[in-house]
């Protein structure tokens, strides 16, 4: 069964973010990241061509989800699906943003930040293990293809594989760098026809995280920061303490999350001792 696990990440004089487990089932959220190209000739370089939706600096946080039984148990998992875009009807195509024919797309990653200790980890199609694991600040050395087309000279880059997963072995806040290279022969001397891709930063977190609590003084209230995973409705709790006498009580109203990062504000002054939480409900559609 899958379930989310929150982390302990913001201990304050004031306030503290707490680990709790939600009881119910999750469905996991499905998103695609698309590579693109500039345009179709010789060393035009790909693009991640709707990467403005996942881009770190939007918000945008993506959740994995804890698992405890199956071929991610231990682990906290899901992602997004990278995929190429089409150049021909075969494929619903064509896109105007698609590689060259002939292209052939691969993906490489970079575990930019990790919590201590944790990995970052790509789980391809087959096999009972991570094909590949990274800590904070390490570049992976592999490279993951992307395209369907085996290479072959004037076929369609076009790639969406699916059952691939990316997992994270601690809880916390991870920034992964995507870098998509055409690794072709149909170029120009018999290289490839595109140059690489920017690295694109993309923020993931294990568990649904309160990434910090603010006070402020002057205006008399608390500013809580957290990661609302799509899917679900979210309620900011507080309470003076812990354990089985906590008295958890609603701060400000309920939000649906999207899965980027949100502030709560609590219209309570700061000064006193106290708690936060936040608390998830599945929306029904």
């Amino acid at each position: 069964m899958m379930k989310l696990k929150y982390s302990h990440l913001c201990k304050l004089t004031l306030a503290a973010g707490l680990a709790v487990s939600l009881p119910h089932a999750l469905h996991a959220q499905h998103g695609h990241l698309n590579v693109g190209a500039v345009g179709t000739q010789q060393d035009d370089p790909l693009i991640w061509a709707n990467g403005a939706e996942f881009i770190d600096t939007t918000g945008y946080l993506k959740t994995l989800e804890w698992t405890d039984s199956g071929r991610y148990a231990g682990r906290y998992q899901g992602g997004i699906t990278l995929t190429v875009l089409p150049a021909t009807a075969a494929h619903a195509g064509p896109d105007p943003d698609a590689p060259a024919l002939g292209s052939s797309i691969y993906f490489r990653m970079a575990c930019l930040e990790a919590p201590a200790g944790g990995t970052f980890q790509f789980w391809d199609s087959t096999g009972d293990a991570p094909a590949e694991s990274l800590a904070g600040g390490e570049t992976g050395t592999n490279l993951w293809v992307l395209s369907e087309n085996e290479g072959l000279p004037g076929t369609d880059p076009y790639g969406h594989i699916h059952g691939r997963r990316f997992t994270a072995t601690q809880p916390g806040l991870y920034r992964v760098a995507f870098t998509a290279l055409d690794m072709s022969a149909n170029g120009a001397g018999g290289g490839p026809i595109h140059h690489a891709s920017e690295p694109i930063p993309i923020r993931f977190q294990a568990g649904v995280n309160i990434l910090n609590v603010e006070p402020d003084a002057e205006e008399g209230h608390v500013h809580v920061h957290f990661g609302a995973q799509a899917g679900y409705g979210w309620q900011l709790e507080f309470s003076p303490e812990l354990g089985t006498n906590a008295g958890w009580r609603a701060a400000g109203n309920p939000i649906i999350g999207q899965d980027i990062v949100v502030e709560m504000i609590h219209d309570l002054s700061p000064g006193s001792r106290r708690f936060y939480r936040v608390k998830g409900t599945p929306v029904i559609p």
